[in-house]
């Protein structure tokens, strides 16, 4: 192999490598951006790892003296959260529909 077609050769690799950079980059960015709201929802909730783990520590202290009630006022905790969901999912589909 002559010197020529060798460094023909290496200048050719070095292309290469510098777009599968260029790609590996982009496609980074779009990685990140795809999983954007994963990571902001679980920084979100390692924000409140504490106060979460107290009120499952006072929960479950709850739920060995009374399984009964607990069960019913986590029924009702839920049912609470998915009518305030729900709730605010109507207000902005009507206040769309006025504009």
């Amino acid at each position: 192999m002559s010197e020529r077609s060798r460094q023909q050769q290496i200048e050719d690799l070095e292309t290469e490598i510098l777009q599968q950079r260029l790609e590996m980059t982009a496609a980074m960015r779009e990685w990140h951006d795809a999983t954007a709201p994963i990571d902001n929802a679980w920084h979100k909730l390692t924000q409140w790892r504490v106060p979460l783990m107290a009120v499952g520590g006072l929960f479950a202290m709850r739920g060995a003296r009374r399984p009964r009630s607990t069960g019913r006022l986590l029924r009702r905790t839920l049912t609470g959260l998915m009518m305030y969901n729900r709730g605010k999912a109507l207000y902005r589909a009507t206040r769309g529909r006025n504009r």
